[in-house]
């Protein structure tokens, strides 16, 4: 197949996926709750710690955390969403999302949500428990979900958005027919070298380009080890409700391991590390491979990885290890598909990534096919950009496209393998 952008791999392209995707003007809970509680509301839609929900359970309580942050007013400050993966921790940062107020996600035990925190005033911290005592701890004032579940209920017809965020999109994004709220920049989370600032609208793009190119589908479970706060485990969560998927939620470990065991997940999200740690680390080695069972292990890297890593977390999970790789300025970029896949290489764009080489000293674009250069840097345009505060990459030039500082070369077929310097 060939290429449809000369400078975008690539020449594979998996059968039945779009390489293009219109993002819709629809407000996020219309798709990630509404949608699916409409038509399976007797579906399942979440399970972890702390109990199992039916979508239409689902929405009913991410509308009454909504409902509750909704009573504050938002207009220089933010709420500080801090949680592992847990039942919990998805619900508060779906209900921040519904509610359209400003939101800073702090991973709990990660360094960098403290960049996060401080980028702007936050008035309120919820979270699960490991996630509040962090933010209690930092000075903020919290509250339980379950407590903002109570205070919630039969408030349901508060305004959304009623407050507003401290920055705005002036992007290419601000396109018309797109609400206010999807424009602005309301989710702040730690980037690669400060906090960036996503819209709903671009936190909707990396979530469609994930569920579509993986395809989870309504008969399927995605279970993440990854915090609903950090970029992959946001994007996976949506990616999975947007589709009718049942999200579960544990930690690395024997949590996770027992998990998989008992609810047999057709797709497990985790970074390359955690997914090692608690496969390849100790961890009891699963029955089955992913010829017997259909079943995949979505691995998330952040640049240059060990294949011999891979090889062993999938030969002591009994799984397919995907790779993807993808930042928080970016959303996911590249990613390995079940149909065709090299342990060595990272993978090709998911859709609406535009992936061009660039001078990794400059940052400025080459104009030549990534199988004519020996190395390139990655640098990417996207819906998924985050839509402020990014820091530029080495010699970034003007507009909405990211030079990521990582470095990449391709294969004859597309297949894009990350290098080191």
């Amino acid at each position: 197949m060939p290429k449809t952008i000369a400078t975008t791999p690539s020449w594979y392209w998996p059968d039945a996926v779009p390489r293009v995707l219109g993002v819709p003007p629809v407000p996020l809970a219309d798709l990630v709750l509404d949608g699916p509680a409409r038509h399976r509301s007797d579906a399942a839609a979440l399970d972890g710690t702390g109990g199992a929900l039916s979508a239409a359970e689902l929405a009913a309580r991410v509308r009454s955390v909504a409902a509750a942050l909704r009573g504050q007013r938002w207009e220089q400050a933010a709420v500080a969403v801090s949680a592992g993966p847990t039942s919990a921790g998805v619900l508060a940062v779906l209900g921040a999302l519904v509610a359209g107020c400003p939101v800073v996600l702090v991973p709990p035990g990660q360094a960098v949500g403290a960049a996060a925190l401080q980028a702007v005033p936050v008035t309120l911290g919820i979270g699960d428990a490991d996630g509040i005592a962090e933010l209690a701890a930092a000075g903020v004032p919290t509250v339980a979900v379950d407590e903002l579940v109570d205070r919630g209920l039969g408030l349901d017809d508060l305004p959304v958005g009623s407050g507003t965020g401290p920055l705005d999109d002036t992007g290419p994004d601000a396109a018309a027919g797109v609400s206010a709220l999807q424009r602005k920049a309301l989710v702040c989370m730690a980037g690669t070298a400060g906090p960036v600032w996503h819209s709903h609208r671009s936190l909707l793009a990396g979530a469609l380009a994930l569920g579509v190119f993986l395809g989870p589908d309504a008969g399927s479970a995605w279970l993440t080890l990854e915090s609903p706060c950090s970029w992959d485990g946001l994007c996976g969560v949506l990616a999975a409700r947007l589709s009718g998927a049942t999200v579960l939620a544990a930690h690395p470990g024997a949590e996770a391991v027992d998990m998989v065991e008992r609810c047999q997940p057709t797709w497990t999200a985790a970074s390359l590390a955690d997914a090692a740690a608690t496969w390849s680390g100790g961890g009891r080695r699963r029955r089955g491979g992913a010829s017997s069972t259909g079943r995949w292990l979505v691995a998330t890297v952040d640049g240059p990885f060990d294949p011999d890593e891979r090889r062993a977390v999938a030969g002591s999970s009994g799984t397919g290890v995907l790779t993807m790789f993808g930042l928080a300025e970016t959303g996911p970029v590249l990613s390995a598909h079940p149909s065709w896949y090299l342990e060595e290489a990272a993978g090709i764009p998911v859709p609406n990534m535009h992936v061009v080489p660039a001078d990794p000293d400059t940052g400025e674009p080459i104009d030549a096919m990534w199988e004519l250069l020996d190395r390139a840097m990655v640098s990417v345009w996207s819906p998924s950009l985050a839509v402020a505060g990014i820091v530029p990459g080495p010699g970034e030039p003007a507009g909405r496209r990211y030079a990521t500082g990582v470095l990449a070369a391709s294969d004859p077929n597309g297949m894009l393998y990350l290098v080191d310097e």
